[in-house]
């Protein structure tokens, strides 16, 4: 078990090792570079309204269900 995971290890380091050199100078990964921390921003803030949104109907659920076993 430990040699396969070695070895995947060592397999998964070889495939970024390649991916990293094939995209280097490519224009269109330095264009998602450039835009990655504007784009991090608009990420983390749509995953916060969906935490809250699902905080929401989460929070309806629970509050239903208690109120039909109080009453």
């Amino acid at each position: 078990m430990k040699a396969i995971v070695q070895k995947a290890t060592a397999a998964a380091s070889a495939m970024a090792a390649t991916g990293a050199a094939f995209a280097a100078g490519d224009p269109g990964v330095d264009a998602i570079t450039a835009l990655s921390t504007q784009a991090q921003t608009y990420i983390t803030a749509a995953f916060a309204v969906a935490v809250l949104v699902a905080g929401g109907f989460w929070g309806i659920k629970m509050m239903k269900k208690a109120f039909s076993k109080a009453g």
